[in-house]
Protein backbone atom coordinates (compact mmCIF):
# COMPACT_ATOMS: atom_id res chain seq x y z
CA UNK A 1 0.00 0.00 0.00
CA UNK A 2 1.14 3.26 -0.77
CA UNK A 3 0.52 6.53 1.23
CA UNK A 4 -0.69 9.27 -1.00
CA UNK A 5 -0.10 12.95 0.47
CA UNK A 6 -3.04 13.93 1.73
CA UNK A 7 -1.85 10.88 4.93
CA UNK A 8 -4.76 8.40 3.84
CA UNK A 9 -4.01 5.01 2.55
CA UNK A 10 -5.27 4.19 -0.81
CA UNK A 11 -6.14 0.95 -1.47
CA UNK A 12 -8.02 -0.96 -4.53
CA UNK A 13 -11.23 -3.12 -3.54
CA UNK A 14 -14.24 -4.50 -4.84
CA UNK A 15 -17.26 -3.18 -2.73
CA UNK A 16 -20.64 -1.85 -3.04
CA UNK A 17 -20.28 1.53 -4.96
CA UNK A 18 -23.34 3.57 -6.62
CA UNK A 19 -22.78 6.58 -8.40
CA UNK A 20 -24.68 9.67 -10.05
CA UNK A 21 -23.35 12.56 -11.98
CA UNK A 22 -24.89 15.88 -11.58
CA UNK A 23 -24.00 18.96 -13.54
CA UNK A 24 -23.05 22.02 -11.02
CA UNK A 25 -26.31 23.23 -11.49
CA UNK A 26 -28.12 20.24 -10.32
CA UNK A 27 -26.12 19.68 -7.50
CA UNK A 28 -27.55 23.36 -6.53
CA UNK A 29 -31.25 22.27 -7.05
CA UNK A 30 -30.37 18.87 -4.97
CA UNK A 31 -29.70 18.40 -1.34
CA UNK A 32 -28.04 15.00 0.07
CA UNK A 33 -30.49 13.72 2.90
CA UNK A 34 -27.88 13.20 6.31
CA UNK A 35 -28.79 9.69 5.95
CA UNK A 36 -29.96 7.45 2.69
CA UNK A 37 -33.30 5.42 3.76
CA UNK A 38 -34.59 2.66 1.50
CA UNK A 39 -36.91 5.20 -0.28
CA UNK A 40 -33.92 7.97 -1.13
CA UNK A 41 -31.73 5.00 -2.40
CA UNK A 42 -34.05 3.40 -4.50
CA UNK A 43 -35.41 6.53 -6.00
CA UNK A 44 -32.22 8.34 -6.37
CA UNK A 45 -29.56 5.58 -7.19
CA UNK A 46 -31.15 2.81 -8.43
CA UNK A 47 -32.07 4.14 -11.63
CA UNK A 48 -32.16 0.94 -13.13
CA UNK A 49 -35.55 -0.33 -11.07
CA UNK A 50 -37.46 2.58 -12.55
CA UNK A 51 -35.82 2.11 -16.11
CA UNK A 52 -36.85 -1.18 -16.10
CA UNK A 53 -40.15 -0.40 -15.06
CA UNK A 54 -40.71 1.73 -17.24
CA UNK A 55 -39.97 -0.98 -20.32
CA UNK A 56 -42.14 -3.23 -18.60
CA UNK A 57 -45.09 -1.25 -18.63
CA UNK A 58 -44.34 0.10 -22.15
CA UNK A 59 -44.26 -3.71 -23.10
CA UNK A 60 -47.16 -4.70 -21.02
CA UNK A 61 -49.10 -1.33 -23.67
CA UNK A 62 -48.00 -3.28 -26.71
CA UNK A 63 -49.02 -6.49 -25.72
CA UNK A 64 -52.50 -4.98 -24.85
CA UNK A 65 -53.22 -4.33 -28.38
CA UNK A 66 -52.64 -8.11 -28.62
CA UNK A 67 -54.07 -9.43 -26.03
CA UNK A 68 -55.78 -7.42 -22.68
CA UNK A 69 -56.24 -11.01 -20.99
CA UNK A 70 -51.98 -11.39 -20.63
CA UNK A 71 -52.00 -7.68 -20.53
CA UNK A 72 -53.93 -7.79 -17.62
CA UNK A 73 -52.29 -10.62 -16.22
CA UNK A 74 -48.44 -9.20 -16.60
CA UNK A 75 -50.15 -5.62 -15.22
CA UNK A 76 -50.86 -7.80 -11.54
CA UNK A 77 -47.46 -9.46 -11.45
CA UNK A 78 -45.44 -5.96 -12.34
CA UNK A 79 -47.94 -4.59 -9.30
CA UNK A 80 -47.10 -7.79 -7.00
CA UNK A 81 -43.53 -6.94 -7.31
CA UNK A 82 -43.74 -3.23 -7.28
CA UNK A 83 -45.34 -4.21 -3.64
CA UNK A 84 -42.84 -6.10 -2.75
CA UNK A 85 -40.12 -3.73 -3.19
CA UNK A 86 -42.06 -1.33 -1.18
CA UNK A 87 -41.23 -3.62 1.33
CA UNK A 88 -37.79 -3.33 1.16
CA UNK A 89 -35.80 -2.11 3.97
CA UNK A 90 -32.74 -0.18 4.00
CA UNK A 91 -30.20 -3.22 4.68
CA UNK A 92 -32.12 -5.38 1.95
CA UNK A 93 -32.30 -2.18 -0.18
CA UNK A 94 -28.27 -1.96 -0.26
CA UNK A 95 -27.40 -5.46 -0.85
CA UNK A 96 -28.59 -4.67 -4.17
CA UNK A 97 -26.25 -2.01 -4.61
CA UNK A 98 -23.68 -2.93 -7.23
CA UNK A 99 -19.98 -4.36 -6.19
CA UNK A 100 -17.40 -1.91 -8.03
CA UNK A 101 -13.26 -2.31 -8.17
CA UNK A 102 -12.57 1.30 -6.44
CA UNK A 103 -9.31 2.48 -5.33
CA UNK A 104 -10.20 3.71 -1.63
CA UNK A 105 -9.06 6.14 0.89
CA UNK A 106 -10.04 8.24 3.71
CA UNK A 107 -10.24 11.38 1.74
CA UNK A 108 -11.01 10.16 -2.05
CA UNK A 109 -12.46 7.64 -3.92
CA UNK A 110 -11.43 6.69 -7.88
CA UNK A 111 -14.04 4.98 -10.03
CA UNK A 112 -14.74 3.96 -13.37
CA UNK A 113 -17.31 5.60 -15.09
CA UNK A 114 -18.67 5.06 -18.60
CA UNK A 115 -20.51 8.61 -18.75
CA UNK A 116 -18.85 11.83 -20.11
CA UNK A 117 -17.73 13.96 -17.32
CA UNK A 118 -16.74 17.66 -16.90
CA UNK A 119 -14.40 18.43 -14.21
CA UNK A 120 -17.08 20.63 -12.36
CA UNK A 121 -19.20 17.79 -12.45
CA UNK A 122 -20.27 16.53 -8.79
CA UNK A 123 -20.69 13.07 -8.15
CA UNK A 124 -23.44 11.90 -5.59
CA UNK A 125 -21.74 8.44 -4.02
CA UNK A 126 -23.22 5.84 -2.27
CA UNK A 127 -20.74 3.44 -0.73
CA UNK A 128 -21.26 0.36 1.88
CA UNK A 129 -18.11 -0.76 3.20
CA UNK A 130 -18.98 -2.27 6.18
CA UNK A 131 -21.44 -5.06 6.06
CA UNK A 132 -23.03 -4.42 9.64
CA UNK A 133 -23.14 -0.34 9.60
CA UNK A 134 -25.31 1.91 6.84
CA UNK A 135 -24.01 3.28 3.76
CA UNK A 136 -22.07 6.40 3.19
CA UNK A 137 -23.90 9.28 1.36
CA UNK A 138 -21.60 11.54 0.23
CA UNK A 139 -21.35 14.48 -2.32
CA UNK A 140 -18.18 14.28 -3.84
CA UNK A 141 -15.75 17.11 -6.50
CA UNK A 142 -14.03 15.86 -9.37
CA UNK A 143 -10.35 16.24 -8.68
CA UNK A 144 -9.26 14.40 -12.25
CA UNK A 145 -10.69 12.49 -15.16
CA UNK A 146 -8.45 10.27 -16.96
CA UNK A 147 -9.49 8.10 -20.32
CA UNK A 148 -9.08 4.25 -19.81
CA UNK A 149 -7.24 2.82 -22.79
CA UNK A 150 -10.02 1.96 -25.04
CA UNK A 151 -11.38 5.21 -24.55
CA UNK A 152 -15.14 3.60 -23.62
CA UNK A 153 -15.11 4.75 -20.05
CA UNK A 154 -13.07 7.45 -17.86
CA UNK A 155 -11.28 6.97 -14.28
CA UNK A 156 -12.75 9.66 -12.33
CA UNK A 157 -10.64 10.75 -9.00
CA UNK A 158 -12.57 11.96 -6.32
CA UNK A 159 -12.55 14.24 -2.83
CA UNK A 160 -15.48 13.53 -0.50
CA UNK A 161 -16.86 16.94 -0.02
CA UNK A 162 -18.78 16.82 3.41
CA UNK A 163 -17.98 13.68 4.59
CA UNK A 164 -19.25 13.15 8.57
CA UNK A 165 -16.39 11.83 10.84
CA UNK A 166 -18.76 8.86 11.62
CA UNK A 167 -18.25 8.18 7.78
CA UNK A 168 -14.60 8.50 7.79
CA UNK A 169 -14.38 6.56 10.60
CA UNK A 170 -16.00 3.70 9.20
CA UNK A 171 -13.84 4.32 5.92
CA UNK A 172 -10.57 4.43 7.48
CA UNK A 173 -11.77 1.22 9.57
CA UNK A 174 -12.20 -0.81 6.45
CA UNK A 175 -9.29 0.13 4.72
CA UNK A 176 -7.31 -0.96 7.69
CA UNK A 177 -8.72 -4.09 8.19
CA UNK A 178 -8.37 -4.62 4.57
CA UNK A 179 -5.11 -4.25 4.92
CA UNK A 180 -4.47 -6.47 7.65
CA UNK A 181 -6.37 -8.45 5.44
CA UNK A 182 -3.55 -8.50 2.64
CA UNK A 183 -0.34 -8.82 5.70
CA UNK A 184 -2.25 -11.86 6.71
CA UNK A 185 -2.54 -13.37 3.27
CA UNK A 186 1.08 -12.87 2.34
CA UNK A 187 2.55 -14.29 5.42
CA UNK A 188 0.31 -17.70 4.85
CA UNK A 189 1.62 -17.36 1.22
CA UNK A 190 5.10 -17.29 2.89
CA UNK A 191 4.71 -19.74 5.29
CA UNK A 192 3.41 -22.43 2.71
CA UNK A 193 6.29 -21.86 0.15
CA UNK A 194 8.90 -23.18 3.43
Amino acid sequence: MRQDQRSFYRIDVIMPCSYRILSTAEAEETVLPQVADAKYIEEYFMENLTQLDAQINEVISHINQKSSLLATALTAMNSKINFVLQTIDEKQLTRAIPQKLVNLSGGGIAIDVEEDVNISDKVDLLIKPLHNESPILVRCNIVKITPNKDNSSNNIALEYHGLSEDDRRKLVYFIQAKEIELAQKERDSKMAKR
